[in-house]
């Protein structure tokens, strides 16, 4: 039983020091003729692709010698586009041929492209030609006069004329575990994102040890509806998947139809969905009616889990649930529950640190590691985690100290028996009068009030306090209510000094392309209505 926030690495098995395509090649010879990747399309029909291992890695090496008579190893290529089986294709082709592949969510538009494709200096671009009805090939055409590095584009929609064009005739290229294979960008929740950079053994031996914990059987099939241009489809899915020597049945985007539908046709026994992803499908009218019994492991995270959700899936799916928390910078998943937790530890903590994670809860102010329960940063330190910002190096210096230890930003404490508790984020913690004040906490709170949707609490700068409690609330369908009546509503259940002062009401959240509440622009907003 700990006493101090302090938990030394374990490690289950050795790690892999191996490349994302030699790890390809190794898993096709023990099981080629198992079905590697099935594409679940966005309406209710027959798969359009699905491909054995064999074919997977006999395609992934024809691109890769394909991308090299364009590219050179090391380049950087974007992908702009939704889920599909040619964009984990396209994942190993580039790790096979040694070339980064750098992640864009498909919903950026024209001036978080500009900056994105600025800041990683692609060479190359695949990308959708629409998406969601608004045309990409416009705004990349007003785009391309600002981007000299920029050699080639191709659409998704003439992948195979691609595929025909001239191949590189010399041998692929020898790939060190080592190397940067993916760039995936940070949701920007305090300003523009940060290009981080991740090699193949880092994300390898995080999808590894993270899927060791699942304590599936091999060959398991995973239903994969997280984008792969987050760190939780690229890595935690599809090289999970791998790990397993399972099938992956990918889909487009999120529908609770499809979903359900996916669970019932592919006899699914893992998939991994976000709290709002979870609701939807439990509401859905179909939910009764469907099959979900081959479901053994059902993944949640990405947002605050609350007890009654876990009740629910528990219940409902009749299956297994683990809670997860992982983090771009720190190469994937970082905290994991384990099969057979109790309900305590599934409904109050995020699991404890997964194989060769090191961790500890510091104080922000000294970086003095704190007693067990006490609130202060989370830092791991693991081999898995982030080589750096890319082209940012005074970001990395003040994320990636120099022996190691990555700060994540979030808030959280450490139980006697490892496992972590999130409380909110760093940045987002106010300090009113020399008091350290939990944002999540009020949120909390604000949450269980009738007419309350959702809330959003933030410091705003104060002369004489250093800053004020504020709070931006959405309230449910049809009700009402003030911020008087809120403050009342406060008052007898938390100290006043946390009680918001400002007070503002909202009909949406500004949000970013990851769904995540942008605080400083409500903070902005705010500041300027005063």
């Amino acid at each position: 039983m700990l006493t101090e926030s302090y938990l030394a690495a374990s490690h289950t098995t050795p790690p892999l020091e191996i490349s994302v395509g030699e790890w390809l090649r190794l898993i096709a010879t023990e099981v080629p003729d198992r079905l590697a990747l099935v594409g679940v399309p966005a309406t209710v029909a027959p798969p359009q692709l699905q491909w054995t291992y064999r074919e997977l890695l006999q395609r992934s090496e024809a691109l890769a010698q394909r991308l090299l008579a364009d590219f050179t190893p090391g380049e950087r290529v974007a992908v702009w586009a939704s889920n599909k089986p040619e964009w984990v294709l396209l994942q190993m082709g580039a790790a096979l041929a040694g070339i980064v592949l750098v992640t864009l969510n498909p919903a950026n538009r024209i001036e978080e492209m500009r900056y994105l494709l600025q800041q990683s200096a692609c060479c190359g671009l695949f990308l959708d030609r629409s998406y969601r009805n608004l045309d990409n090939k416009a705004l990349l055409n007003e785009l391309r006069p600002g981007l000299p590095a920029l050699r080639l584009t191709v659409y998704f929609d003439e992948w195979d004329h691609y595929l025909a064009g001239p191949h590189s005739a010399r041998k692929l290229p020898q790939v060190s575990p080592a190397d940067p294979a993916l760039v995936l960008f940070t949701s920007g929740t305090t300003g523009k994102p940060k290009g981080v950079v991740l090699t193949h053994q880092g994300i390898i031996n995080n999808a590894r040890y993270a899927q060791e914990r699942y304590e599936l059987a091999p060959g398991s099939v995973w239903l994969t509806v997280l984008p792969c241009f987050h760190v939780g489809g690229s890595v935690t899915s599809t090289l999970g998947c791998l790990s397993n020597r399972g099938t992956q049945a990918l889909m487009s985007e999120f529908s609770a139809e499809v979903m359900l539908r996916a669970i019932e046709t592919f006899k699914v026994n893992l998939t991994m969905a976000v709290p709002l992803m979870v609701h939807a499908m439990l509401e859905h009218e179909r939910f009764s009616a469907t099959d979900v019994s081959s479901l053994k492991l059902f993944l949640t995270g990405g947002a605050t889990v609350a007890p009654k959700l876990v009740q629910l899936i528990r219940d409902r799916f009749r299956t297994d649930v683990g809670v997860m928390f992982g983090q771009t910078e720190a190469g994937g998943t970082m905290c994991l529950t384990c099969r057979g937790d109790s309900v305590d530890q599934l409904c109050n903590t995020v699991g404890k640190p997964i194989s060769s994670y090191e961790a500890k809860i510091i104080n922000p102010a000294d970086a003095a590691t704190l007693p067990v329960g006490e609130i202060g940063e989370i830092c791991v330190r693991s081999a898995s985690t982030m080589s750096g910002y890319s082209a940012q190096p005074e970001a990395t210096a003040q994320t990636l100290e120099a022996d190691g230890w990555l700060h994540t930003g979030d808030l959280g404490t450490m139980r006697s028996d490892g496992y972590l508790s999130i409380t909110g984020r760093l940045k987002d913690m106010i300090i009113r009068g020399g008091e350290n004040i939990y944002p999540r906490e009020i949120e909390d709170l604000l949450g269980t009030h009738p007419a309350v949707s959702q809330a959003a609490v933030f410091g705003l700068p104060d002369e004489k306090w250093g800053e004020q409690v504020a709070a931006a609330v959405m309230l449910k369908t049809g009700s009402s209510t003030s911020g008087d009546e809120l403050i009342a509503f406060l008052i007898d259940r938390i100290a006043k000094h946390k009680v918001p002062k400002f007070w503002t009401f909202v009909t949406q959240f500004p949000v970013n392309p990851t769904g995540k509440i942008q605080k400083f622009l409500l903070r902005d907003q705010l500041i300027i209505s005063k």
